[in-house]
């Protein structure tokens, strides 16, 4: 059962975060796609991989985070779930700086 808990502006930082993340990323993908398609794939700047992998994995887990907030309602469970979000998260943001 739902147990109202009060509001507060815990989720304010990673609501403003997350449109933040999403501007950037849709940057970053535009002018990776017309670099892409003018100068060939092995052609894009370092300097745009980067952002939108550390972006892009936050945008998603942020996003993963807000659904089981949303949705799960034991502390256990989302415990869980944030705990193999954030051990998620790090191992492919190593694999992808292995590939920079």
């Amino acid at each position: 059962m739902y147990k109202y808990n009060g509001t507060g502006n815990t989720g304010s930082f990673a609501w403003l975060f997350q449109r933040i993340s999403g501007i950037i990323i849709a940057i970053c993908g535009v002018i990776i796609f017309y670099q892409t398609a003018f100068n060939g794939a092995h052609n894009v700047d370092a300097w745009l991989v980067f952002p939108v992998l550390a972006f892009g994995l936050w945008h998603t887990f942020s996003g993963f985070k807000m659904i089981t907030d949303d949705y799960v309602s034991c502390r256990t469970f989302r415990l869980i779930l944030q705990i193999a979000y954030w051990g998620a998260g790090v191992t492919l943001f190593a694999l992808g700086l292995s590939f920079i």
